[in-house]
């Protein structure tokens, strides 16, 4: 096996990587029923942006569980800190989604860049405190 090669697979198989790859699951269950809910649909905004959210935890703390931390710790211990997280940043993404809507950002928009700001502190506060 080449040095690239090993390089490769020791990236494909750290925690950070696989965090960014569910995080991009996540992403894409998120935004797409917000769009779904708030584009198609026509629900309103706070609520569209709660539920898609929460969609995408769930599909987040699934695949983070299993394949990005391959943790086997109590699942009820992971849940309940994993839930704690889920509430913070449910509550920071419908406000700061509510205030950059607010200042003309497109809701989309707004929320991608919301995402990419929590899921740099996500990952540390998953890797150092739920899935351990």
């Amino acid at each position: 096996m080449t040095a690239v090669s090993e390089s490769v697979l020791r990236i494909t198989k750290s925690s950070g990587f696989r965090f960014l790859i569910v995080g991009g699951t996540s992403v894409v269950v998120d935004a797409g029923l917000l769009w779904i809910l708030h584009g198609v649909l026509g629900m309103w905004l706070s609520p569209a942006t709660a539920l898609a959210f929460l969609a995408g935890f769930v599909v987040n703390f699934g695949l983070n569980r299993q394949w990005a931390f391959a943790s086997t710790g109590r699942l009820r211990h992971q849940l309940a800190k994993y839930l704690a997280l889920v509430a913070v940043n449910l509550l920071i993404t419908v406000l700061l989604v509510k205030a950059l809507t607010a200042l003309g950002v497109m809701y989309l928009i707004a929320k991608v860049f919301t995402t990419a700001i929590l899921s740099t502190v996500n990952y540390f506060i998953s890797r150092r405190w739920i899935f351990i």
